[in-house]
This record gives C-alpha cells, structure tokens and sequence, in this order.
C-alpha cells in the first residue's frame, strides 16, 4: 500500500494488520521495518502534526504543484481521525496496539481538539471513558495510566466551553465510593491529576493555568477527600482492601504533590520544597486525629503499602508552618513527633529497605519545614531525639544496605545543628544535652562507618566503594561539615582524634600500606570539608585554632605518606589532601581568605607556616610533585592541574603565586620531562590548562616581564631554530613529529591566556615572521592531520582578537601581514583536502575537523576588525581573494546536509557565513549562481540546527544577501542579478521559513523575521499565493480566524527595505504568534483529503479600510 500514491483503491485494513503494524512501529528490531510501519499507521490514523520529516512525500506546497501528505479516503479531518481512533481503541487488545494508538489520539487531542463540534467532543469523551472501564481489567497498569491521562486532556480542554466536562471528575469520583470500580476509580483519578499538574508545551500554559487552577479550587480537595476515604475503608477491610489502600494512598501522594502555586517546573531540591496547600484545606487536614489513621495504616500493613504511608506522612511534613493555626501547629508537630518517634524505637518496619528509606526522608523533611520550636520543651521533642540519636547511630553502619539513606539522616542533623545554641549544652529542658552529646557521635559514627564500609569494599564484600562518586562524596561530606562547624568544640576533637589514631595505625604499620592509604582519605576529606565550611562572621579564634590543628595533623600525615611512598599513593587518599589545601586556601589565603585570622599563629608553631605565602608556596610545591608522579590520564593529574588554573586565575593570588620562589623555578623549567603528562602528545586539554596558568604567572609581574619571557620561550626557541632548516621528511620522524605536536600545542594554550596588549605583541614579535614559516609548513604536511590541525588551531588562537588584544598602531603592517599567513594556511589546508585521493576513514576527523578551523580563523579575521581588508584588492593585494574563493570552495565541494549534520562544523560554517557575508564584507565576496545555491541549500537546513544560535547565525546569512540584492539592484556586483536569475531559491526559501513561522513554535522568531520580510518583498505574490494554499487545507473553523491573523500580518506594513518597516513587520509577526496561542490556532499539516475552498487574504471587507501595503504604494505613486 503506498500511501503517497492514489487512494481512490484503497480500502480500510483489518484489524489484524494494523495490530501487526502497531507491534512492528514499537517492537520491530530493524528501523526499515519500523519506519515502513509507522508510515502504514499515518496513513490511516493522522494527528495532522506530522512534521516535514515524518510526512511522506512533505507537506510543502511548491510554486509549481502542491505536494501534500496522503491520508486515508475516509478522514476529512481531525474529528474523522479521532473517531477512526476511538473504534479502533474499542476493537483491539493488543498492549502494542492500544500504547500506540492512545498516543497517536492524545497527539491529536493536543493539537486539534478545537476543531470538533461540542457533539464529536462529548462523543470522544464517553469512548474513552468506555474504553477505559471496558479495558481496565484486561490490560497493564500503564495502558490504563495513558488513556486516563488522554481523557483528562480532553476533559482540560473543554472545562470553561462544556460544563459537563467537569461532571467527568465527580463522576469518576464517585465510582469511588464502592463496588467493582472503586479500584479503578482511584487510579484514573491518579492519572487525572498527575495530567493536570504536568506542564504542557509554552503555547498552552496560559490556557491550561487557568483550567488548572479551577481544578485546583473547585475539585482537588474533593479528590483528596476521595483517597482519605477509601484509604479508610481499605484499612477497615484488611487484606481484601489492599489494593483500594494502595490506589488511594498513590492518589493521595499525588494530590499532595500539586504545584498549588504555579506550573512550574520543580527545580528545588528535595528537603527545600514546602508545599503550599491552599488555606480551605484545614478542615480535612486540622483534624486532631488525622495523623492517626497513617501512623496506624504504616504499622499494620506491610510492605511495599507501608512505604507509601510513609510517602504520605513525608508530603503532611512538607505542608508548609503557615497553613496551620498556631494550636492545630502544635498538635500537629507533637503528633508527627511522636509517630515517628515510635517508628523509630521500635523499629516498626524498618527491616524494609524502603520503609527505612522513606522514614530517613520523613525526618528530614518533617526538621527542614518544621523549627520544632512548639514543642522543644515538651517531652516530644527530647523523645524524638534520642530515639533519632540511637537510629542514626544503627542506620549509619548500615550504609551499604541503603546508601541513599545517608545523605537525608545527615541533612536531619546538620538543621538541628544550625538552630542549636551551644550555651543550651546543659539544658535539659530544650534537650540541649542530647544534642551536643549526639553532634560529635553523629560525626564519629558516619566517618568510622564509611571508613569499615571502605574496608569492606577492598575486601570485596561490596561491589562499589563509597569513594567512588566523588560527587555525592563532597556533598554528604557539606553536611557532615555543617554539623561539626555548629558545635565545632564538641565535633572537632573527634575528628582530629580519628585523624591521629589512622594516621598513628599507618605509621606502625611495617607491610603493605596501600588499603589504610585509602581509608585515610575519611578522616582528611572531613577536615578540608570543615575548614572549607567556616564563616569569617562565625567563627571563633578557638574554632581558627582547631583549624590550624587539624590541618597541621593532616599536613604530617602528608609528609609520612610522602616518605613511605615508593610509588604515588592512593588516589582516593591523594583526592584528599588536594580538597585540604584547595580549602584551606579559600578560607584563609588569598582574595576569600580572611585577614584577621590567627590561624598562622598556631600553624606557626606546630608546622612553621607562618602566613598566606608560606601556604601557597606549599601549595604550589605539592601541585608540582603531583605533575611529576602521576600518570597523564589519572584524576589527580587533572584536579592538580584545575587547582593550578584557579590558583593563577584571581587578580591578587596570581600575583602572591608569581612572587614564589617555586612559581620562578617552574617557568624556568615549564618543559621539564619530570612531567609525565606532557609526555603524553594526546593530552593536549591538559597541556593548554597548564601553559594557560604559565602564561598568567610570566606575566603577572610587568616589571619581571622582559627576562622571564626570553628564559620561559628559550626551550621553544631552541626547538624552532632547529626545526626550520630541516626538510619535511625529517620533521615526519618518530623522534620529531611528537615534539613538534607538543610545541604547537603548547603555544596554543600560552596565547590563549593573554589578554592585554603588550604581552600578546611580545608574543607576536618572538613568533612572527621568524618562525611562522615553520606553522605555514605543518599546515601543509598533508600526511599528518594531528600536526595539520594543530597548527591550525594555533592559527586561529593568534588571529584571535580576544579582548581586543591585537590593536595594532595604525603605521603597524602586522595586521596584513597576519592575514597573509591565515590566508595562505587556509588556502593550503583546502587544497590539500581538495586534490587528497588518500582514503578516509573518519570524514570528520580527516576532512571536517580541519575545514571547521579554516572557516574559524576566517571568521576571527573577518570579526576582529583589525585588517582594513577593504583596500587589499586596491594594491593588488591576492591573500583576501584566495582566502575567499577557497572557503567558498571547501563550501560547495561538501554537501549541505553533511555540513551541518556535524555540530562543530555546522557551528563554525554558519558564523563564517555571517561573518563573510554581512555588511560591507559582501561586496568584496564573487559569488557565482551555483555557489549562491549552495548556501541557500545551508542555511535551509541550518535552520532546523538543535543549536538556537546556529539557525539565528542562517537567518542573518539569507537576510545580507538579500538585503544586499534588494537595497542597490544596480550595484556592479553580480549578487543582484543572481539572486533575481533562481526564483526557485526565493521560493524554497519561502516556503521554508513560512513553514516554521506558521507551523512550528520557535524561540527565536525574530531572527526568522528578518529575512522572511525580505523574501516578501521579493516574492509577494508568491507570499500570499503559498499561504492561501496553508489556509485552504485547514478546518473550516480556523479558516476565518486564520486569514483575518495573516491579513494583520501582510498588511503591517509596506515591504519596502527600511529599518522601520522591518521592526513593524517583526512586531506584526509576534502579535500573529500571540493571536495563534490566543484562538488554539495550531496549523494542520495539509493532507489530500481537506482541501478547501480558495482564499483570499487580502480581501477588502470594507472598500473604504486601506491597507498599509495600498498606502505604501500610494505614496510611491506620489
């Protein structure tokens, strides 16, 4: 059956065929088969929403013949298609069948449901209805889940236009109640929420808000009131009710979770969020026994119901303080006290992995909401305490049974800490005692459990470490150090004390020291989380001496490990020790540390670190024996590396780091083959980091400038000298081509880190034109792509006007002659791949990758106005030209489609592009018809680039050249002529953009705007003609809306290239968008069978209204 050809023979199919078609469009393993089958299934069940890609043959309408997607005879629109998918929904019982034809109908439902009559909606409503009831029992959970949630589309969409739509809910809410159906009812009713609550595409949310909070008013505590009560009844019944008790407590949870306030995507974490639980709910939520019935429920059902009470008990926790009254408060928190207090002294169900997990959650919601202040004198609180205390203290050695567990048992803590007053120690009365004996033990009891947990990891009774995820590390470890910081007095010594008891265990230790090395990386973690945690306003001169203690003890520890060590240690515990003094810095050294500290005194006294600068010396050396132990590719290499970044990144620290005897010794030996990552050619984002922190030390002090610089480039001097007099085939050698790569690598990343002028010209000069033959001839070694690129990329960072950088004087000929060898590399690299007959391998990596880097030093040549390229062709000058012609070249030798299907290279194409052909640099640019074509043929499919950038980048690209072409048709340039000679290239280019104005919703329609004004002006008629065509073949009752929102539209303004007009007609184009969102005008995709009568946009109503085009042409006349 070809469903682009001839339908008048085509008869409807069985229902065995298309459920063997819905089975293959899901199941099928091949794509041919997949794709032929969803073909099939368009063909007889269209939502009229198909994009360009999906619809057979496209939808577009050409100025020659209309080319439209080919439906079933029967389907003259979108109420056809839903009843069509409705009967089929009744006839199947495939799973297969119904997941795909329920997704096609909610496609349909979203788009389209405006067009049927209150009639065909009332009848797509009770099919599914029906077929819910009809299917349920037979069917998975989540069949039922998607076409409940269908419904309740339908049902959102005609709330304020058919009373009855909302007569649906109470429907379902009284099935409820009792009988065969109160299962069921619970769950549609689940998935009704869960629908009206999930954001819906940008065009609907002013629709679906309104919709959503009448819902919210009028329904939602009634559905809530629906769950209570059968969760009430499943309890009552026991074991025959416990699948009512489960639906009810999932529709409880859901309503629970409501976005009361807003559709908004929930973006906060976990323990943050208070829902805000609208103020008519507190006589169902204020009840003195309320909390009751799920404290009762969670102890006598098992699991997995008990961990959905407890889901339940953790949303109550959440409602936030002021929903309550100032009594019901109390009695609320004293009952959830003392609940979850029973909970956890008898440890009623916490055998259950789940129900452990979701009670650790409970208690830290019910404190992060919750300030207890109500009852933190009453006997509740000192009960909930203690019995946290002794559950923490169990559930922390537990950490492998449930490790997600931690992190909300620790965050419980560190917001009961954050409250706690030290001077309440001794009082009893607010249970001031229990806490800061629990702080130091909750600290202890976490570091020896993940310590054993560690242990056990190396023994290989857990699969994973927990020093895997340094990630959830750190953050676990935030709130251990949140904890410690708040009774830093108590919780310090533990810490400090497990430190030297480790560390006493590693030194007595005479074998193999490589598991305990790990181990060790605990207790230091700890410290540099808790130095990192102090706050300059907060912290004590006992809390900087504790600091200072501990940081000692951990620098000691560093020392003997240092000795011990015949090979680098453990990475976990060498992570460590780099988060120390990456802490230890911010707190106390440079622009976050603090002055008035005196933490040195006492680090004086115990390590003989007397200041800051002591400190970054250290800092610096450590870094520097990382860089010579470790391998290239190992995490530490890399962390050093960033910590070294950072530490050459702010204004003062790069200056007290360059002031370091050790910072002067490593410029003088920045290429020491001590460094085992810069023996390595491929880690070259390592070496760029490296040189970068290099070249902000060497130039940090201007008055030091000049010797450092000509010592620092003396090893690449040397390298260079030597280099260029030696022919290609020598530079080819295995013991040349690596230093070679390096070399240019190097100097890539040292330019890329200077920012002001002078420092970039004493680059500039050292490198040009003594030793730029020497990259010309790397751009040229054809044989070798690394070198080629790499020298290429060094290109593009020197012609790179970063911060202005390469402001030459006006008598200066650098600018030209910097442009001459961009030119002449661009030029030799594209004839190289041109006349390549080599066989490729990766199209990327040996053609692609190199031609995205000529087009990027184009670019950076083009935009960093640096070169008057407007007079080159006046001296004859050819490097402007040849630059030219071969990018244009490279441009059409490659086709569209491959271009921008790599997202560099599509990237670095279209800013090229713009930048090439924006004004004035288009008059310097000989484009030739095919050429014109073939960037036409680009920016067409740049526009359905994923990067927003990147199709704006080829809506300028068609916007020059067409503004060039219309505003001076008698310019001697051929662009004119050319543009004029390919109506078709207009017209395509037409119909695309209208296509994505009309059809699809795109952030950036203002960029559309501009060349689509254009691309009017020259084509008008054509214009109106191809956007009657899109009028004809929609419904009849978007038809008039349609033509009256286009007519606003064509009629804005005159087309004529002025910047007034161009903004009007941009203004015109976002009230369309804002009239289409306001009238649900959603375009269907035309199809064979709903072609209607023609249109007239422009049609006069009223022979005395002109429009703005008439007036336009008025005064021309004039």
């Amino acid at each position: 059956m070809n469903a682009s050809g001839t339908e008048a023979g085509v008869q409807q199919p069985t229902q065995e065929q298309l459920d063997g078609w819905c089975e293959q469009a899901l199941s099928a393993p091949d794509s041919e088969t997949r794709t032929e089958a969803e073909r099939r299934l368009r063909y007889f069940f269209p939502t009229f929403s198909e994009s360009l890609t999906e619809a057979e043959g496209s939808y577009g309408l050409s100025s020659g013949h209309e080319r439209v997607m080919a439906v079933f005879p029967q389907i003259k629109g979108a109420a056809d298609a839903a009843q069509l998918m409705t009967w089929f929904l009744h006839q199947t019982t495939k799973v297969f069948s119904l997941t795909y034809i329920v997704r096609r109908l909610r496609t349909l439902v979203l788009n389209h449901l405006g067009v049927l009559t209150d009639e065909q909606k009332s009848e797509l409503r009770t099919g599914l209805f029906a077929a819910i009831q009809e299917k349920a029992a037979d069917m998975p959970a989540f069949v039922v889940d998607d076409m409940a949630r269908t419904l309740a589309l339908v049902v959102m969409f005609t709330w304020f236009d058919q009373p009855d739509a909302r007569e649906v809910v109470e429907a379902v809410v009284n099935s409820t109640t009792a009988g065969q159906h109160a299962a069921l009812g619970l769950q549609v009713l689940r998935a009704f929420v869960e629908q009206f609550n999930r954001e819906l595409p940008a065009r609907y949310i002013a629709r679906q808000r309104r919709v959503v909070v009448a819902f919210r008013d009028r329904q939602l505590r009634g559905v809530f009131e629906a769950g209570l009560a059968a969760m009430r009844r499943g309890l009552a019944a026991g074991e025959a009710g416990r699948e009512e008790l489960s639906r009810a407590l999932q529709l409880q949870s859901e309503c629970l979770g409501f976005d009361f306030i807003g559709l908004a995507p929930d973006e906060a974490s976990d323990d943050a969020v208070a829902i805000q639980v609208p103020s008519a709910w507190k006589d169902t939520l204020q009840t003195e026994d309320f909390l009751d019935a799920y404290f009762d429920g969670y102890t006598r059902s098992g699991p997995p119901v008990s961990s959905q009470f407890v889901e339940v008990l953790v949303l109550l926790a959440s409602v936030r303080r002021s929903f309550y009254t100032e009594t019901a408060r109390t009695t609320f928190v004293r009952r959830m006290a003392r609940g979850i207090a029973e909970i956890l002294r008898g440890a009623v169900g916490l055998d259950d992995v789940e129900n452990y997990h979701h009670v650790c959650r409970l208690l830290s919601r019910f404190r992060s909401i919750h300030t207890l202040v109500e009852i933190e004198e009453a006997p509740e609180y000192r009960e909930l305490l203690a019995a946290a205390a002794q559950f923490t203290a169990t559930g922390l050695g537990l950490w492998e049974w449930s490790p997600n567990s931690t992190a909300p048992l620790l965050a419980f803590w560190a917001k009961v800490a954050a409250t706690h007053d030290t001077r309440d120690d001794a009082n009893t009365q607010v249970a001031g005692d229990v806490i800061s004996q629990t702080l130091p033990r909750v600290i202890g009891d976490y570091l020896r459990a993940m310590v054993m947990a560690t242990a056990r990891a190396q023994a290989g009774d857990l699969a994973d470490s927990p020093l895997t995820d340094t990630d959830l590390l750190l953050e676990t470890m935030a709130s251990v150090a949140s904890i410690a910081r708040a009774a830093y007095e108590h919780c310090a010594p533990v810490i400090l004390q497990l430190l030297r008891d480790m560390a006493s265990e590693y030194e007595a230790q005479t074998g193999a020291v490589g598991a305990l090395e790990e181990r060790l990386a605990w207790p230091v973690y700890a410290v540099a989380l808790c130095v990192g945690a102090r706050q300059p306003y907060r912290s004590q001169p006992e809390d900087d001496r504790s600091d200072a203690e501990m940081f000692a003890t951990a620098l000691e520890l560093d020392r003997l490990v240092q000795q011990r060590a015949q090979t680098p240690p453990s990475e976990a515990l060498e992570m460590a020790f780099l988060q120390l003094l990456a802490s230890f810095r911010a707190s106390y050294v440079g622009e976050q540390g603090s002055r008035a500290s005196g933490v040195f005194t006492r680090l004086a006294e115990l390590v003989g670190l007397a200041d800051g600068a002591a400190v970054l010396d250290l800092i610096v050396q450590r870094l520097l024996l990382n860089l010579r132990r470790w391998p290239a590719p190992s995490p530490v290499v890399r962390r050093s590396l960033h910590m070294f970044h950072d530490l050459t990144a702010g204004y003062v620290a790069v200056r007290q780091a360059a002031a370091l005897d050790s910072s002067s010794l490593l410029l003088a030996n920045h290429a020491s083959e001590h460094f085992h990552f810069l023996r390595d050619v491929d880690e070259y984002k390592l070496r760029a980091l490296y040189y970068a922190g290099l070249a902000r030390l060497l130039f940090a002090d201007p008055a030091r400038v000049p010797a450092r610089f000509a010592e620092f480039v003396g090893p690449w001097s040397q390298l260079t000298d030597a280099l260029l007099p030696a022919p290609d085939e020598q530079l080819m050698q295995d013991a040349v081509r690596p230093r070679l790569l390096r070399l240019l690598r190097d100097m890539r990343g040292f330019l890329s880190a200077i920012a002001s002028r002078q420092n970039y010209l004493r680059v500039f000069g050292w490198l040009c034109p003594a030793r730029m033959p020497l990259v010309q001839r790397c751009v040229r070694m054809s044989a070798d792509r690394h070198v080629q690129i790499a020298a290429l990329k060094l290109l593009a960072e020197l012609v790179y006007n970063r911060t202005q950088r390469l402001n030459f004087d006006v008598s200066s000929p650098n600018g030209i002659l910097l442009f001459r060898d961009a030119s002449e590399a661009i030029c030799a690299y594209g004839t190289a791949v041109l006349n390549s007959e080599a066989t490729v391998r990766d199209v990327y990596k040996d053609r692609y990758k190199g031609v995205a880097v000529c087009f990027t030093i184009l670019t950076r040549l083009l935009a960093g106005k640096y070169v008057a390229i407007g007079v080159m062709p006046l001296y004859g000058d050819p490097a402007l030209e040849r630059a030219y012609a071969m990018v244009l070249d490279l441009l059409v030798r490659f086709p569209a489609a491959d271009v921008i299907a790599y997202p560099k290279l599509g990237r670095a194409t279209m800013t090229m592009l713009e930048a090439l052909l924006g004004r004035p640099n288009v008059d310097l640019v000989n484009l030739s018809e095919s050429v014109y074509a073939h960037i036409m043929r680009l920016c067409v499919e740049a526009f359905d680039h994923a990067e927003t950038a990147v199709s704006s980048a080829a809506c300028t690209v068609v916007d020059s050249l067409l503004s060039a072409a219309i505003e001076d048709p008698d310019r001697p340039a051929a662009l004119p002529g050319i543009v004029r000679a390919r109506p078709d290239v207009l017209r395509y280019l037409l119909t695309t953009i209208l296509n994505i104005v009309l059809f699809e919703d795109r952030p950036n329609d203002w960029s559309f705007s501009r060349p689509l004004f254009c691309l009017i002006t020259l084509e008008h008629d054509f214009a109106l003609q191809y956007s009657a065509q899109i009028v004809q073949y929609q419904p009849p009752e978007r038809r008039d809306a349609l033509v009256a929102a286009l007519k606003d539209l064509f009629s804005a303004t005159p087309f004529e290239l002025t910047t007034l007009n161009r903004d009007t007609f941009t203004q015109a184009l976002s009230q369309y968008r804002r009239c289409a969102t306001a009238n649900n005008l959603i375009l269907m995709v035309p199809t064979t069978q709903t072609l209607g009568a023609p249109v007239d946009i422009l049609k006069q109503d009223d022979p005395s209204v002109t429009t703005a085009q008439d007036e336009g042409e008025a005064a021309m006349a004039e």
